[in-house]
């Protein structure tokens, strides 16, 4: 159902506006009447409503909220359904915009403004961690930015927990089934992206690293024309260097980011107090601890050095091999010569390895190409097919349709055939009453019975013998019109 300002739900919450809308719901924002606070109430339609799975993230939300517990969290006041069928969730106002729309507007944050965000967010993903749930739709229109919260501008409020996962109570209840893909793409860890079951914490952490890393380059790291490229991408490829997008960064911060993004989980941070802990030192100023960097050899680049190499791969591989090459000769002073020919053959080494990866990743793309285009075609053939089926079901349709109407006007020409000769026999049985009637009413002439000859009764026999008798011939009278008047006496 759609609601008006000023609509009162359960008594006490009056619509205010309409914040945003979609294809699953609206979010309006209201006033509790009872205690005159603003709050946040998101609708879920009730065509969507009537999703088990829609019912069960929209519930979820709330619950994790409450589990939770941590003020970087966005708090849920309440849940029900509106008699339409809509259910509703009330939450607290924010004020502000989110993560997302602030790196649209300007283009990418500073390392620092950007490192301080981030500590928000791990704070409140630190705490449903701790509490056994998974975000695992963490991106940056998850994550709010309220102007201001106990003095502290960009105060973060982590939002929409639909997708989490539970791991409470030594159980697990997930949304999802092995090899389904859950989350936003472009953030996906390796793990997800593979459609793996195990889906823990670290893909979160995963995911703080691909949003460290957007929130500075005004861009994603990866990106693809086609769900599948980007998939491939994130399994295969490794994480762009972010020095190449912005040169001047500190290298100490460049290792934090691919630490957070790295590959294997055993790599990444183990938790988000670990990778929070990093963020402030270098906040701080302090260099943060060997083990908390992507590569320990990182530190060692100067600002210079990662600038000037920043243009190509190969030329980032000849700085870590000349800096590893001066490590060397320093700590072992006599054995210059030997350390070089080393360095030149793992350089090699290095190189042709980069290069069957290249070869390798390129097959593999190709493949994948292919593979989306047979799909491709195997779809557009199916369309194809479909298209044609639905123009001779239409066919037939129209046959039987101009066949029905062949068949209702010879019915109703046969209707009319018989409706007229029905007429025809009415009309002439008609016309024979009128006439026997007419007949019936003409006046009836007396006429003369004559009787024949032959049933006379014979007088020779009967009269007497004796006598003589004359016989008169019988005369009719002219003015007998017509009648014949015996005059035999």
């Amino acid at each position: 159902m759609s609601l008006n300002i000023g609509d009162i739900i359960d008594g006490k919450y009056q619509i205010a506006r309409l914040l945003g809308e979609g294809g699953m719901g609206a979010v309006y924002e209201g006033e509790n009447l009872r205690i005159h606070r603003k709050v946040a109430i998101k609708i879920l339609h009730s065509n969507v409503a009537q999703s088990q799975d829609a019912v069960q993230r929209f519930e979820r939300e709330a619950q994790a909220a409450g589990r939770i517990g941590s003020d970087h969290i966005v708090e849920v006041l309440d849940l029900g359904e509106l008699p339409g069928g809509d259910r509703y969730m009330v939450m607290e106002f924010l004020d502000g915009e989110s993560l997302s729309a602030r790196i649209a507007s300007s283009g990418g944050l500073s390392p620092q403004k950007t490192a301080s965000i981030v500590i928000g967010i791990l704070e409140g993903l630190g705490a449903a961690h701790n509490a056994g749930i998974v975000h695992r739709d963490l991106k940056p229109d998850n994550v709010f930015l309220l102007s201001s919260k106990g003095g502290q501008a960009d105060f973060v409020k982590i939002v929409d927990f639909g997708i989490s996962k539970f791991n409470a109570m030594g159980g697990e209840f997930s949304m999802t089934q092995t090899g389904a893909v859950m989350g936003t793409p472009y953030y996906l860890s390796p793990e997800q992206a593979k459609g793996e079951r195990h889906v823990d914490h670290l893909s979160d952490l995963y995911a703080v690293g691909v949003i460290l890393w957007e929130t500075v380059a005004g861009k994603v790291p990866f990106d693809g024309d086609t769900f599948n490229e980007l998939l491939f991408k994130i399994v295969l490829e490794p994480v762009p260097e972010l020095s190449t997008i912005k040169s001047d960064l500190d290298p100490h911060f460049v290792s934090i980011v691919h630490k957070a993004m790295a590959r294997e989980r055993n790599l990444r941070f183990q938790s988000a107090a670990e990778m929070q802990q990093a963020l402030q030192s270098w906040l701080q100023g302090q260099p943060p601890a060997p083990e908390m960097l992507a590569d320990a050899e990182a530190a060692r680049f100067t600002r210079s050095q990662m600038s000037s190499f920043a243009d190509t791969s190969l030329g980032r591989t000849a700085t870590a091999q000349s800096t590893s090459a001066n490590w060397a000769n320093t700590q072992t002073p006599g054995v210059t010569h030997n350390s070089n020919k080393r360095w030149i053959v793992i350089g090699s080494i290095a190189v042709a390895a980069a290069a069957a990866f290249g070869m390798v990743l390129s097959r593999q793309n190709a493949a994948a190409e292919a593979e989306a285009t047979a799909r491709a075609n195997t779809e557009e053939e199916r369309i194809r097919e479909a298209a044609a089926d639905r123009k001779a079901e239409l066919a037939r349709l129209e046959a039987e349709t101009a066949k029905a109407a062949a068949e209702r006007a010879q019915a109703e020409q046969a209707k009319s055939e018989a409706d007229r000769k029905k007429a025809e026999v009415q009309l002439s049985a008609a016309e024979q009453a009128r006439k026997a009637a007419a007949e019936a009413a003409e006046p009836q002439q007396p006429s003369a019975v004559r009787r024949p000859a032959a049933t006379r009764p014979s007088t020779t026999a009967a009269r007497p013998p004796a006598r003589a008798e004359t016989t008169r011939p019988t005369t009719s009278s002219p003015t007998s019109a017509g009648r014949t008047i015996r005059t035999d006496l």
